[in-house]
């Protein structure tokens, strides 16, 4: 189900979301909206969770913060098709 609302908007915002749908990078001003605020959404939630795990374990050591950022560092090249061919998985 949906709900239909008014929002105002600065005027250069409508203009780079009116862009966006031109250029095909999003369906329409309501659905860019929407995908901006489940993204919003996604980072509250993931926010709440690593204050959850901090909480509960501590901060990350300079060694688990090292592993976590060569990790992020992989996916990236995997989705961007650059990951070397010894680290891919079969």
């Amino acid at each position: 189900m949906t709900k239909k609302i008014g929002v105002s908007l600065p005027d250069d915002l409508y203009a780079w979301m009116q862009a966006r749908v031109a250029e095909g990078k999003a369906e329409s001003i309501s659905g860019l909206i929407t995908e901006v605020m489940a993204s919003q959404r996604q980072l509250t939630e993931l926010a709440a969770l690593v204050a959850d795990l901090k909480e509960e374990f501590g901060e990350p050591s300079p060694e688990d913060k090292a592993w976590a950022q060569a990790a992020i560092e992989r996916a990236r090249l995997a989705r961007e098709g650059r990951l070397p061919a010894d680290e891919q998985v079969a």
